[in-house]
Parts: C-alpha cells; structure tokens; sequence
C-alpha cells in the first residue's frame, strides 16, 4: 500500500474516500471534502487497483507493480486536481492499494469516521446503477457509509431521515441529528408503514416521537419535522428526498451478503435516490 500525507489532522479518524478514476469517485470526493470540512478532520482518499488492468483507468502497457502503483497515484492526484475547489487547504492522505476496491475500503472502514463513495453508469447521476463496490461497502462497513448518488438538494435543504420504530431507529437518529446539527438544517423523520391501517403503526409512532423527543434536547437547534407514511417505503423515502441535502437510512449487521445486511428498503434507495444515501449501521 502507498500512502502519501500532505497537512495535519493525520491521526484523527478521518473521512474517507474511494476514487476509481471516473466522475461518480470525483463526485464522491467533493461531497467528502465538505464533509471533513465540517468535521474539521483530514481527508483519506483511497484508490484500489487489480490486474486485469481496467482500460478506462490506466494506459496500455506491460507493469510491474511500482508502475501499477505509480499509475494509481495518478488517478489519485487526477481526482484530488478535479476537486480541488472543494479541498481547498483540507489535510489530505492519499492512498493507494492493490486488491479488490471493496475489500480494500472495508479495511479502510475500521479506523474512518465515515466512508464515502460515489457509483458508477453512463453518468454519475445514472439511476438504478449502483455498482458491487459500493453496495458491498455500504453494506458491510465497520462505519457509517455515504454512497453519493447526486449532489442533494439546495443549499438548507433538511436531512431526511427513514425510520421503522425499531431499536436501530436510535443510532440512524443520532448520524442524522448530528449532520444536520453540523450543517444548520432542519431534519425530518419519515416513518414508514407498509399498512394502511392508522391502528398499525400507533405503537411504532409513539416510539419514534420519544426517541425524536430524546435527540430534540441533546440538539435544540435543529428544527425536526415527523412524518408516516403508509405504501410501499422505497416510493415513499425517494419522494420524501427529492429536495434533502441527504437520505438517512439503517442497515441491520454486516452478514457476508450484501443483499442480506440491507434489507429491501436500503437496497431499493440506494439504486434509485437522486441524492447522497447514508447507510448506517447498528453499534456492535
């Protein structure tokens, strides 16, 4: 692995960032560099590269691995010169891996505060495009992920945050508070009812209402809004975040299957929001 550190805030937990060499990795890194703005913390920006070779990357040739790795800090440094408006004076690590980019990034998990990726397609904004590293990443993070499917909504757009009454409604809701918080927006809790019966979800209801109750006095600041929906969740949290700066959801552990882990809700936002999804996992 190659690591080249640039500023300070080197030993604090830092956000990162996996580039690929594409505009969906410079998207990713541009929403990254706000973010560990506010966090006041050092940028990690992480490329991973395996032979085959891909084309679209790296020039035609015959490498041994210093060239391999060379190469991939071109991509690094081409993406960080893409994004430098946003990075600014920022601290920055740059690192490179050989190895699967999801593997690589999981291990990169461990010690981030956050993991940002973007996704791939014809264009960064493509729908229903997500891509295997990202949901292998999203779904299997030691921290919480942000998969970057857009640019979110204007600037004090709220952070949407979608909740399901159970006990990892909890941790979703402290990620959630605590961006909007850092952000100075409001946030909006969507909980959702996949029964037309208002009966169904007075229980699930009274429960988000005192964890939102809990959140409100640790965050006075933040306006909070509270919502049911009722219908199909996916419709409804993709409605709820066509105008959020971003989409908080939960994921249930970090099983070996993507598919598993995220559930049908989390898979199904992931694929098909137009604004950067966070996916946030359970305390273990």
């Amino acid at each position: 692995m190659g690591e080249q550190v640039g500023g300070g805030l080197t030993g604090a937990r830092t956000v990162t960032v996996g580039v690929d060499g594409r505009e969906g990795g410079v998207q990713a890194l541009r929403w990254a560099a706000a973010e560990a703005r506010t966090r006041d913390t050092a940028l990690r920006v992480v490329h991973a590269y395996q032979l085959p070779i891909a084309p679209a990357a790296y020039p035609p040739g015959d490498y041994d691995v210093y060239a391999l790795d060379e190469a991939a800090q071109e991509v690094v440094s081409g993406a960080l010169a893409e994004a430098a408006p946003e990075i600014g004076d920022r601290p920055v690590v740059e690192v490179t891996a050989e190895g699967n980019a999801a593997q690589v990034l999981l291990a990169e998990s461990a010690s981030a505060a956050l993991v940002v990726v973007g996704t791939r397609g014809r264009g960064w904004l493509a729908r229903g495009v997500l891509g295997s590293c990202s949901a292998g990443v999203a779904a299997r993070a030691h921290c919480p992920v942000v998969v970057v499917r857009g640019p979110g909504g204007p600037p004090g757009a709220p952070v949407v945050v979608g909740l399901d009454g159970t006990d990892l409604s909890d941790t979703v809701l402290a990620f959630a508070f605590e961006h909007a918080a850092r952000h100075g927006v409001a946030l909006r809790a969507v909980l959702c009812s996949a029964s037309d019966a208002e009966s169904d979800v007075d229980e699930p209801a009274r429960a988000v209402a005192e964890a939102l109750a809990g959140w409100r006095e640790k965050y006075p600041d933040v306006r909070t809004e509270r919502t049911v929906v009722h219908g199909r969740p996916v419709d409804a949290l993709l409605e709820e975040s066509e105008r959020a700066r971003l989409l908080v959801v939960g994921a249930r552990g970090r099983h070996a299957l993507a598919g598993t882990l995220l559930g049908s809700v989390s898979q199904g936002v992931l694929r098909e929001a137009s604004v950067p999804v966070a996916v946030v996992h359970p305390v273990s």
